[in-house]
């Protein structure tokens, strides 16, 4: 059913808009930039309603600990307003500065109490576990599944990861955990380009308790370069960072999984190119 956006702004906003502007569009999962006189504000709907409060309740709890988000303006519970943040994403302002900044913020969050058990939501994953382990064996178990059924992922990979996995299981059992953000991809950090910090955090639906190395491993996917950039930002002690070399490899192929198969899913010809990074990983 199309978005009634008129009267959702007015809900959301107190008054119908002057201009809209559609950011992301997924069926009734959608996101627009609206400008009400000189204010803009990003409205975004999804109909189920444990995305929307998830994703408002972490933009709470960033914003209480003065990380820097988007101001949450309304919230229903199909649709959230907040404000809208004009920098730019890291990956196009992609500078030592600007990764050193965002591997400060992303100690800060992680610095944070993890709150909950280990994949209620984290990652877009609901069921809930008791251990990092647990939960990352799991979540695993159904990246390949979802491949394997969706995109014809080969056995012999699918075997090489599990192996992979059951490899680094000290390092599962004793995680350095913490509040993640679960989507920590460069899309989702905005810089500022006059000063090189980072501006606003934003999409805070996959939120969760985790493993530290998760966020690292999903936001330098494709920019293992500023790896140490962003550590070094980070403030990472010697042992964090021995810790990151044997678990990012197998975080990031986990991740090319999901990747692959979500961009499957919504039709996004990047789907291939996850696909094959997945099936071409090595440990």
């Amino acid at each position: 059913m199309p978005v009634d956006l008129t009267g959702l702004a007015c809900e959301l906003l107190g008054r119908a808009s002057d201009a809209v502007e559609p950011i992301v569009v997924w069926g009734d999962r959608v996101a627009y930039r609206v400008r009400i006189d000189d204010q803009q504000y990003m409205i975004k709907t999804d109909p189920e309603r444990e995305i929307v409060a998830r994703e408002a309740s972490g933009l709470r709890r960033a914003a209480d600990a003065t990380i820097p988000v988007p101001e949450l303006v309304a919230v229903t519970e199909q649709a959230l307003a907040m404000t809208w943040d004009n920098g730019v994403p890291l990956q196009k302002h992609s500078t030592r500065r600007a990764w050193n900044d965002a591997g400060a913020q992303l100690r800060r969050l992680h610095d944070l109490d993890r709150s909950g058990p280990f994949g209620a939501g984290f990652g877009g994953y609901d069921p809930a576990h008791e251990s990092w382990r647990a939960f990352f064996e799991a979540f695993t178990d159904t990246m390949l599944s979802d491949c394997t059924r969706g995109c014809d992922f080969p056995d012999d990979q699918a075997v090489r990861i599990r192996t992979a996995v059951r490899e680094i299981v000290p390092l599962l059992d004793a995680p350095d955990v913490g509040w993640c953000h679960g989507d920590f991809q460069p899309d989702h950090v905005l810089i500022d380009p006059t000063t090189e910090r980072v501006a606003s955090i934003i999409d805070w639906s996959d939120h969760g308790s985790g493993d530290l190395g998760w966020d690292v491993a999903v936001l330098t996917l494709d920019h293992d370069a500023h790896l140490q950039d962003l550590l070094d930002g980070y403030n990472a002690s010697t042992d964090l960072r021995h810790a990151l070399q044997e678990v990012l490899p197998v975080y990031r192929v986990v991740r090319y999984l999901g990747e692959a198969h979500w961009l499957a899913v919504h039709n996004f010809p990047q789907a291939e190119d996850s696909f094959c990074r997945a099936v071409e990983w090595r440990p």
